[in-house]
């Protein structure tokens, strides 16, 4: 499924909030801002998004263990890190016990200069 836009960003636009959720098999539920969430292992995402969390940015973001539409979700961990490359975050789910585990999961991201 394709992440919706609500609104164009122009060329000199900061935008300073992004925002996605992620199913547990790594497919985007919806988004703003995102260009793609990537599945590398168990529980192990790449999310890529359409402007850059560093450099011109500095970067906050939270993540929670949380439904993609309306199914029920078992009890998880979420750590969430930003990556090399400018565009991406790295984001694990793991059981409460901290084994590895696919879990949906909401995440916000929010920019200042």
């Amino acid at each position: 499924m394709a992440a919706r836009q609500t609104k164009p960003a122009a060329a000199e636009e900061f935008l300073n909030r992004l925002a996605c959720v992620i199913k547990a098999d790594g497919s985007i539920a919806r988004g703003f801002m995102i260009d793609k969430s990537e599945t590398v292992g168990v529980g192990d995402y790449v999310i890529t998004w359409k402007v850059p969390l560093q450099g011109e940015a500095k970067t906050n973001f939270s993540g929670t263990i949380g439904s993609a539409i309306d199914e029920a979700v078992e009890p998880g961990l979420i750590t969430v890190g930003l990556m090399a490359d400018k565009l991406q975050m790295r984001v694990r789910t793991y059981d409460p016990s901290g084994k590895p585990a696919p879990r949906p999961f909401h995440i916000g991201v929010f920019r200042d200069r």
